[in-house]
C-alpha cells in the first residue's frame, strides 16, 4: 500500500516536471539571482550617490544658478553610472520638442523609484523637483534632495504655500521645475492617477509652458513597495509643450485635463 502511494507520488512529480519543464527546478536559482541582482542595484544607487554628494551639494551652496549647472552634470553622471552598472537602459525620445533657454514646468507620470534617474538623465540642464517631506528620510538621497529639490509637507497649508513660492522663484531664475502631478507613486490598477492642480496653477500664474513627460516600463522593473529589480529598457518620451500664454485661472481645469489626456494617450501607445 505504501509502495503504491509512493509510486503514484513519483509519477505525479515526473508529470509535473515534464509539464513545467525546467522552470520548477530552476526556480530557487532564479530567486537567488533576483535577490543578488536587486542588492547589487540598490548598492549602486547609493554608493555612487555617496561619492557624488559633495560635488552636488557644495556648488549649489556656493551659487545656486551656476553651481546648480555643475551639480546637475554630476547628477547625470550618477544617473548614467547607476543605469550602466545595473543593466538599465534609458531611451529618451523627442527632446527636440524643447526650446533652448526656455524654462519649463515638467510634469511626468510616477510609477517607480527608477523614475528619478530617468528624469535626471532626460531633462536638459538643471531643474528643481517638488518632493514630499518623506524623501528627506531616505539615506544619502534625502540629504541631496534637500539642496536640489523643493520640499513640501502636504499636511501643512503653510508648507504648500511656501513650496509654491519657491517654485516660482526657481522659474524666475530660469531654472526648470519638475513635478509629479499624481502626487504619489502609482500603485493602482490605473495607468495614471488623478492629477493635482499645483503644477498647472503655477504654470498659469507664471505663464510658463507645461512640458509633459511619459515614462514607460519602470512599474514592471521596480513596482512600488517592492525590492525586486529587473534589468531592461525604460522609455522617456517628451510630448509637445503646452503654452500657457494668455491663460487665466478659469483655464486651470482645461489645462490639467489637456496634459492628462496627452500623457495617458502617449502612455498607452506602443
Amino acid at each position: 500500500m505504501i509502495q503504491e502511494k509512493l509510486y503514484e507520488l513519483r509519477n505525479s512529480f515526473l508529470l509535473y516536471i515534464e509539464d513545467r519543464g525546467l522552470t520548477v527546478l530552476m526556480r530557487p536559482f532564479t530567486t537567488l539571482f533576483q535577490i543578488a541582482f536587486s542588492m547589487w542595484t540598490f548598492f549602486n544607487f547609493f554608493w555612487i550617490m555617496v561619492v557624488c554628494a559633495p560635488f552636488i551639494i557644495i556648488p549649489i551652496l556656493i551659487d545656486e544658478k551656476r553651481g546648480g549647472t555643475f551639480a546637475f552634470k554630476i547628477m547625470k553622471i550618477w544617473g548614467f553610472s547607476f543605469s550602466f552598472l545595473s543593466g538599465i537602459i534609458y531611451k529618451i525620445k523627442n527632446k527636440k520638442t524643447l526650446q533652448k533657454n526656455q524654462p519649463y514646468i515638467f510634469v511626468a507620470n510616477h510609477n517607480s523609484f527608477l523614475d528619478s534617474p530617468a528624469i535626471t538623465l532626460a531633462i536638459p540642464n538643471q531643474f528643481r523637483a517638488l518632493g514630499k517631506i518623506e524623501i528627506l528620510k531616505m539615506p544619502v538621497f534625502g540629504l541631496i534632495f534637500k539642496y536640489i529639490g523643493v520640499i513640501v509637507d502636504r499636511s501643512s497649508m503653510e508648507s504648500k504655500r511656501r513650496s509654491l513660492r519657491q517654485v516660482k522663484e526657481k522659474l524666475r531664475k530660469q531654472i526648470h521645475v519638475m513635478i509629479f502631478p499624481e502626487g504619489t507613486m502609482n500603485n493602482s490598477g490605473h495607468d495614471m492617477l488623478r492629477f493635482h492642480e499645483g503644477a498647472f496653477l503655477v504654470a498659469i500664474e507664471t505663464q510658463t509652458p507645461i512640458a509633459p513627460i511619459v515614462i514607460k516600463n519602470t512599474r514592471k522593473m521596480l513596482p512600488k513597495n517592492s525590492w525586486r529589480v529587473k534589468a531592461g529598457f525604460v522609455e522617456v518620451e517628451f510630448l509637445e509643450p503646452i503654452s500657457t500664454e494668455g491663460m487665466a485661472i478659469q483655464d486651470l481645469q482645461k489645462l490639467k485635463l489637456q496634459a492628462f489626456e496627452m500623457m495617458q494617450n502617449a502612455y498607452l501607445k506602443n
